[in-house]
């Protein structure tokens, strides 16, 4: 269900604290959802989340005039003597449980593959844990399909991250 009460923007550094409050409290909400644990980046200094955000485009949601979720990218270069423009790629995709349902988070992946699109991409990946059927069948929904590539992510402290590869064609992607 959509809602009109749904802001996307691009965050600026000088919201590096909104960003960090939705980045920690995502790896709190699902530590098996990141690649990142909350013990690595609690207590990260300000001039680092701005550095985080100043390096690549994040988006933030705002629902009701709260800060509601976070997704970033980065360009993901592969063989750059075949592929002029780089595809994209989708990480930290994040809502909060109590705006889940309204929109957002479609609303944050449809800001990745427009900025994506904008830049000439022909797509956008992403990689998402084997584990998480709520978001794996939310990429689907949102023109994302299997690669057939998997990985095991190792992090320090906690399990390894086993994760599956998706990605969405830009060409005839859905628009919202």
């Amino acid at each position: 269900m959509e809602t009109t009460e749904v802001e996307i923007r691009q965050a600026q550094p000088g919201e590096w604290a909104v960003i960090r409050d939705l980045r920690l409290a995502a790896l709190a909400d699902a530590p098996d959802a990141f690649a990142s644990t909350l013990s690595r980046e609690t207590g990260q200094a300000e001039a680092r989340w701005r550095a985080r955000i100043a390096a690549r485009p994040w988006f933030l949601a705002w629902h009701a005039g709260q800060p509601a979720g976070l997704v970033a990218m980065f360009p993901e270069h592969t063989e750059p003597a075949e592929q002029t423009t780089p595809d994209w790629h989708l990480v930290s995709m994040w809502v909060r449980p109590q705006a889940r349902g309204t929109g957002v988070a479609g609303r944050l992946v449809a800001a990745v593959l427009a900025r994506a699109r904008a830049a000439g991409a022909a797509q956008v990946t992403l990689w998402v844990a084997l584990s998480n059927d709520r978001a794996r069948a939310f990429y689907q929904r949102m023109g994302f399909v299997p690669t057939g590539r998997r990985q095991v992510y190792p992090r320090a402290g906690t399990t390894d991250l086993d994760e599956e590869e998706f990605a969405c064609p830009l060409d005839g992607v859905r628009k919202l």
